[in-house]
């Protein structure tokens, strides 16, 4: 009996020191609860942010060519190396902007090479510095001279594309 008095002294002090020890289990999953939900708006926001509208470019080499004879548009060849960063540059100013958006889609089939995943395309057209781009009439299969090199400026952008355009079509009279 003596035993029982010690087990039943010891009981309740264990269970204090268990409560003190620990949070309640309520106030720890709503804990954790609130955590997640800042983090799934912080997810949120920052795709939202960096989500930003682009050129609907054509990434297959073959079927813009293709399209482009369909349509009989001309091309716009934008060769781009995902790891050069006056490509990153063209993107985040330029390939976003509202009026180059408008302007390439309106007269050109966008056709957006990744050097790393179509390297023949990039051999053809002999082309070694990033980004590079060029127009042309895939039915007449002439195309311009090179741009080469970033044009961070949307309007300059527009502005050197046109006239490579126009001396493009001066050459198919």
């Amino acid at each position: 009996m003596a035993e029982k008095n010690l087990s039943d002294r010891d009981g309740p002090i264990q269970q204090e020191s268990d409560n003190i020890a620990r949070p309640s289990g309520k106030k720890h999953h709503r804990a954790l609860w609130i955590l997640f939900l800042v983090f799934l708006v912080f997810v949120t926001v920052v795709i939202l942010t960096y989500h930003r509208d682009t050129i609907n470019w054509i990434e297959d080499y073959e079927t813009g060519i293709e399209l482009a004879k369909q349509q009989n548009k001309p091309v716009l060849l934008a060769f781009y190396n995902q790891n050069v960063s006056f490509c990153w540059a063209m993107d985040q100013h330029v390939y976003n902007n509202p009026e180059v958006i408008k302007y390439a889609e309106a007269k050109f089939i966008p056709i957006l090479i990744d050097v790393d995943e179509q390297p023949k395309i990039v051999e053809q057209y002999n082309v070694d510095y990033y980004p590079t781009h060029y127009v042309g009439y895939p039915d007449s299969n002439e195309f311009s001279e090179p741009m080469i090199g970033c044009v961070p400026n949307p309007r300059l952008f527009i502005e050197r594309i046109d006239h490579l355009l126009n001396t493009i079509k001066r050459s198919n009279k």
